[in-house]
């Protein structure tokens, strides 16, 4: 399809099979542009999304289609894969490529909660449209044409995903944030005054400056020329692993950072320190071969100044920058819901993932269109049925008794008698005299029969299409109101992550802090004291077993989950103060899960019999009292990682051996 043949006015879908038709449309290979599909909320005839805004935005590269919700968007839903469907609000671009058919998260789902979210959505279906144009080809020359005719202009503002260029023609362009860094922000590759050159699309007025962007060999140049060894520079932290993390210095160009150069303490969970795409402070340190090697243990951020980051494009910004201080949000009031306001669903809601959600809407009453049809709407109005009526004489109407024979009149009696009778006729043979023959008896009861059956199914249908409609104008309101409950809990659990964020950083600048304070005050020459209760070595160290298992074993376990009795061997004090490189908070930590049982079934402690030798043949060590001696690891992947040997005795009770090397397999 040519792009002169793509619609420049928002279509609507009016009616079912309309709708069948747009999901068969969306599903057929070889469109030509992608299609973004508005659908109203339940109670109202407009989206809170504008369509024409929309269509603005994104015109000549997509078809804007707006599907109201209800009958209609249910025979849309009915044409569509799984979890493909668009209704009671929600808006989505689908592509050309059809990978949403299988991969509905392709072509996300986007919710307006309200009127007030009309350009936080709309500036997302945008961005989802360019970014489908980009990656077919529907927008943008490629690197690979050097004989383009390229367009120099400047930079007038940026605004979101979108910059402002004006051309040395005299006219004006943007640069979409799609064309430039997919994974960085407009603002942080352009700045106002900027000179900039790519190829102008004239019809769409967009300018693809690819052509000037650096490739990553050229961002990793820039990043050893411009980052000097123990300079503190920012990273990107990329992914998170579990005893490493992932920082990149530039796009593309990416470092693995490994535990040991985080933090000191085996317990830190990284994930609990670290959230993709926070921006972190670490410190060049050598690497052979000129690599690159960073350290964030040893980061002062208060007094350390981080170099400024490396801009992407000449006279750029910096691509990085530390956010400022943001204190912890407290504990939202409306993450325990009041039990007054708690509302029994019709729909139990089982669980919330997915696609952020809407906030309730306001639904308004049934208009009088909507209200449910009647019998005569159905079937038309209800015919008289026919009357065999005879000329009435010149007296008027004759009364029917409540027999149902009409009684003499003085005329009948006159013209009886001149006709030579002397007594009056009875009333049957008066009626037989003057009435037609009446049809047969049993046709008209079949007749009457078939009539009253037939007004009794319309009745029937009548009622049962109004019990359908109560039923289904019920399912909308209730689908309204769950849609925006799963819309508050979603802002919810936003709320949440974004405080488990800033508390991640709190607590990895705290314990940075503290690694510091200590190192400092051992470079003074003071003696850091240790945190002890007792003077007696084996109490002090009963005392934080205690202590750990309080800790680590929940309340409602405890009892389940006791302290097996065990005893000091007399080389095992020495052996905890003399083997350094691991802590002593790790060592009681596993002394816990051996004394409750539960190290065996923790594949990184690798729990196993001590034996003899190296082969695994070889007979496990015992003694002449019955007990067997045991190996758990301190640590692991850990260059001559420490192991703790201890005494599984009859009975049940514990011995605790010696703190040993890797290497040392002694009991």
């Amino acid at each position: 399809m040519t792009e002169s043949r793509v619609p420049a006015r928002v279509r609507r879908v009016a009616s079912e099979d309309q709708a069948r038709e747009l999901a068969a449309a969306l599903q057929r290979p070889g469109r030509n542009q992608p299609v973004v599909v508005i659908s109203t909320p339940a109670g109202r005839d407009v989206p809170y999304v504008d369509p024409k805004r929309v269509l603005d935005d994104v015109a000549g590269l997509a078809e804007v289609v707006v599907i109201p919700t209800g009958d209609v968007s249910w025979a849309f839903s009915s044409g569509m894969p799984p979890d493909t469907q668009v209704y009671g609000g929600a808006s989505r671009v689908y592509g050309t490529d059809l990978e949403w058919v299988h991969h509905p998260r392709r072509s996300p789902l986007h919710f307006a909660y309200s009127a007030d979210e009309d350009e936080r959505v709309r500036d997302r279906l945008v961005s989802d449209v360019m970014r489908f144009a980009v990656r077919e080809g529907i927008v943008g020359a490629p690197r690979s044409a050097p004989d383009a005719a390229t367009t120099e202009g400047k930079v007038l503002g940026v605004l979101g995903t979108r910059a402002l260029i004006s051309t040395e023609d005299g006219g004006q362009a943007t640069v979409a944030e799609e064309l430039v860094f997919s994974d960085v922000a407009l603002a942080r590759v352009l700045a106002p005054g900027m000179r900039v050159t790519g190829v102008l699309d004239p019809a769409r007025r967009l300018l693809d400056i690819r052509g000037m962007l650096p490739d990553a060999d050229a961002l990793r140049r820039a990043v050893n020329t411009t980052y000097r060894v123990g300079h503190v520079v920012l990273g990107r932290v990329e992914a998170v692993e579990h005893d490493a993390v992932r920082i990149a210095l530039a796009p593309g160009v990416v470092v693995r950072v490994r535990r040991a150069e985080i933090t000191s303490n085996d317990l830190d969970l990284l994930s609990d320190l670290f959230t993709p795409g926070e921006v972190v402070a670490a410190r060049r340190v050598p690497a052979p071969l000129d690599g690159l090697a960073l350290r964030l243990d040893d980061v002062d951020e208060a007094e350390d100044e981080p170099v400024p980051a490396i801009a992407l494009l000449d006279d750029g910004p910096p691509w990085l920058e530390l956010p400022p201080p943001l204190p912890i949000e407290p504990p939202h009031s409306s993450l325990v819901e009041p039990a007054e306001s708690r509302r029994l669903p019709l729909v139990e809601l089982v669980e919330t993932s997915g696609p952020p959600l809407v906030e309730p809407v306001g639904t308004t009453p049934p208009s009088a269109d909507d209200s449910p049809p009647t019998p005569a709407d159905l079937f038309g109005p209800r015919q008289p049925e026919p009357v065999h009526e005879r000329p009435a004489p010149d007296a008027g109407p004759v009364p029917t008794p409540p027999g149902g024979q009409r009684a003499p009149t003085p005329g009948d009696v006159a013209a009886w008698h001149a006709g030579g009778h002397d007594t009056l006729p009875s009333p049957a043979s008066a009626a037989s005299a003057e009435t037609p023959a009446e049809p047969p008896g049993k046709a008209a009861r079949d007749l009457s029969l078939s009539l009253d059956a037939a007004r009794a199914q319309v009745s029937a249908l009548g009622k049962e299409l109004l019990d359908d409609k109560v039923k289904r104008h019920q399912v909308e309101l209730e689908v309204d109101r769950l849609l925006g409950r799963v819309g508050e809990l979603t802002e919810r659990l936003e709320r949440s992550e974004r405080r488990a964020e800033q508390q991640a950083t709190a607590l990895r600048k705290a314990r940075q802090e503290a690694a510091r304070l200590r190192r400092r005050l051992g470079d003074a020459g003071v003696e850091v004291p240790e945190d002890r209760h007792f003077v007696d070595d084996e109490e002090q160290l009963r005392f934080e077993v205690l202590s750990e298992w309080a800790r680590a074993i929940p309340a409602a376990e405890k009892a389940g989950r006791p302290l097996a009795e065990y005893t000091l061997g007399s080389r095992f004090l020495a052996s905890l103060t003399d083997v350094e490189g691991v802590s002593r908070d790790r060592v009681v930590w596993t002394l816990v899960m051996v004394l409750t049982g539960l190290a065996p079934g923790m594949n990184g402690l690798q729990v196993h019999r001590l034996r003899t030798g190296a082969g695994g043949d070889d007979p496990a060590r015992h003694r002449d009292d019955g007990a067997v001696c045991w190996r758990v690891s301190l640590q692991v992947n850990t260059p001559s990682a420490r192991r703790l040997h201890y005494w599984k005795l009859p009975g049940g009770s514990y011995e605790l051996s010696r703190v040993v090397l890797h290497d040392d397999v002694e009991p």
